[in-house]
């Protein structure tokens, strides 16, 4: 079997459609397919590139096409300053990060859809990493101020989402504790145990394993029920609906959590 191929569950994630249309689709010959010994479909990733780009609009416009041009100028600097206006226009750095946040999912379609290569994307999201780390450092905190720990599940890379919640949490008056990828799971109590958060705020995206993703968050539950800290669950990862946790969707989600506090 071909190594560049995907379920046709994971190829109905990427493309927004039922898993029943890509099994039509499949049948009808509109997607290329292998099947297993099984009989079960694998879709080649070339094929979902193909139908990506060709859902994509020619020319992109507003806000969208605006942060895409600022981070690929390729200074930091410049999208320090952009930040800063959309700050003064929108009124909340959760508002900022929300609308920045979809520039980094079109990032990512257009890395599906073959238009934008890895390096080119690595470059552009260290630009904004660096842009927003000269924002938080001008963001001022009182020494007593409380504390969050920022960091995803084990593995997990995808962290530029958590770089944009510091300056949530610097608005709400918080400190932050960056730790980026999280460590292991036996090592979460140890954490809480020496950094003593108020909060941990910890990311999965969708590329993260399920399994890994529900291993982890059993672990983080426990640890925070134990210590009677709050937990905040963010990113696209497939976490597990839970009462006890907060699920954050939107950096507003996260500027309400903390405006409870």
């Amino acid at each position: 079997m071909s190594t560049l191929t995907v379920s046709a569950g994971e190829a109905a994630r990427r493309l927004g459609v039922a898993p029943i249309t890509i099994q039509r689709w499949v049948d009808s010959g509109i997607l290329h397919a292998e099947r297993t010994p099984g009989g079960h479909r694998r879709i080649y990733v070339t094929e979902l590139r193909r139908l990506i780009a060709e859902s994509r609009p020619a020319e992109l416009r507003g806000p969208l096409a605006g942060w895409l041009d600022v981070l690929k100028a390729g200074d930091p600097r410049r999208v320090k300053s952009a930040l800063v206006t959309a700050r003064q226009s929108l009124g909340s750095w959760a508002a900022v990060a929300d609308q920045v946040a979809s520039a980094i999912a079109e990032l990512g379609r257009q890395w599906e859809a073959g238009t934008c290569q890895i390096f080119e994307e690595h470059a552009l999201s260290e630009t904004l990493r660096r842009g927003v780390a000269l924002c938080s450092a001008e963001l001022p905190y009182e020494p007593d101020a409380p504390r969050a720990v920022l960091l995803t599940v084990e593995g997990e890379r995808h962290t530029l989402g958590l770089t944009l919640g510091e300056l949530v949490l610097s608005e709400a008056g918080w400190r932050s504790c960056w730790l980026g990828e999280g460590p292991p799971a036996d090592e979460l109590q140890p954490l809480i145990d020496k950094l003593k958060p108020d909060l941990l705020v910890v990311s999965a995206s969708s590329v993260a394993s399920p399994n890994e993703i529900a291993n982890y968050q059993v672990a983080l539950s426990q640890a925070a029920a134990k210590n009677r800290v709050e937990l905040g669950l963010a990113g696209s990862g497939s976490w597990s609906p839970d009462p006890t946790v907060h699920r954050l969707i939107t950096f507003e989600d996260l500027r309400t959590l903390l405006s409870r506090e």
